[in-house]
């Protein structure tokens, strides 16, 4: 059994709680409160909460509709997992294209284990869905966008319970579909992202992955909880249709998202109901949105699910 106890998770939580922190003296207060509100170009912004913790909130970017309810997009950011990266200019953008968006934050890793993370994902959508009359929301048709480690959350979410959240679709940027994938390679790699992302994914874990780690006297077994990460091992028919993105030289490689691809129509899921797309470079999560192209194939593909 080889559980996180090591100095440089000490020093990872340390610098965490500072963050948290100055989150936290900012954070609102009340769950399902609008703590600021905004109007820019016609479209109105507001910050909520879904939880109680300091980083379940969320904001809300929207246009009043007089044609019925949009689809609501749910943008999940990355950042190993451990920091929080600001997608408000993407959650505008995609305002502008006539979804009411909704770009949420979640707890890291220092500050929860894992499938704190997914469940996060999951209770924002349910307060979505229950304040849909107050953005102009279809409930019946929600999708997801996540990003690198917020990519996996998305990934994850859309697998875990045989297609529970109701979605019409996912798409996943550079999603890290695989932990235990990205702890191999960080062992192998002197990439220093890969490096992060190996140490981060343990964290998340609150353990090394260890077939042997089998027990389950006093907490779950450490190898269930890297199981439970990945998202090919819970793919189902039922799930929702899935558009992930890598470039060719990501340092999360697309091996991640073909390998989901493969498990999925290995296990019934119909050929083209998930899809792979490898663009040229070296660009990864948000960034790929500025390569030629994938904006734009994006926004169609959500479009055509919603």
């Amino acid at each position: 059994m080889r559980r996180l106890l090591l100095p440089a998770l000490a020093a990872l939580t340390v610098a965490g709680a500072a963050a948290l922190s100055t989150t936290a003296s900012t954070a609102p207060a009340a769950q399902g409160a609008r703590t600021t509100q905004e109007v820019q170009a016609g479209a109105t912004k507001a910050t909520h909460k879904y939880g109680t913790h300091p980083r379940q909130s969320l904001d809300a970017h929207w246009n009043a509709s007089s044609s019925g309810p949009k689809p609501a997009l749910v943008l999940i950011h990355g950042g190993y997992w451990y920091h929080q990266t600001d997608w408000s200019s993407s959650a505008e953008r995609f305002a502008a294209e006539g979804f009411q968006v909704f770009a949420i934050r979640y707890r890291l890793n220092f500050e929860a284990g894992w499938p704190a993370q997914r469940d996060d994902v999951a209770d924002a959508v349910a307060w979505i869905r229950s304040h849909a009359a107050d953005f102009d929301v279809d409930p019946d048709r929600v999708l997801l966008l996540g990003s690198s480690a917020g990519g996996q959350l998305a990934t994850d979410a859309a697998t875990h319970g045989a297609g529970a959240l109701r979605l019409k679709g996912v798409v996943a940027l550079s999603p890290v579909a695989s932990p235990y994938r990205a702890w191999n390679d960080g062992n192998t790699a002197t990439d220093a992202k890969k490096r992060k992302l190996r140490d981060n994914s343990a964290i998340l874990a609150r353990c090394y992955p260890d077939s042997d780690d089998t027990s389950t006297t006093l907490h779950p077994s450490c190898w269930d909880t890297w199981r439970s990460m990945v998202s090919k091992n819970w793919v189902d028919p039922a799930d929702a249709p899935m558009y992930l993105v890598h470039s060719e030289d990501d340092f999360v490689p697309p091996v991640h998202s073909k390998d989901l691809e493969a498990t999925a129509e290995a296990k019934g899921v119909p050929s083209g109901r998930i899809q792979t797309q490898v663009v040229a470079g070296s660009a990864h999560g948000g960034s790929l949105l500025s390569e030629p192209g994938v904006y734009d194939r994006i926004v169609a593909w959500l479009k055509s699910k919603a």
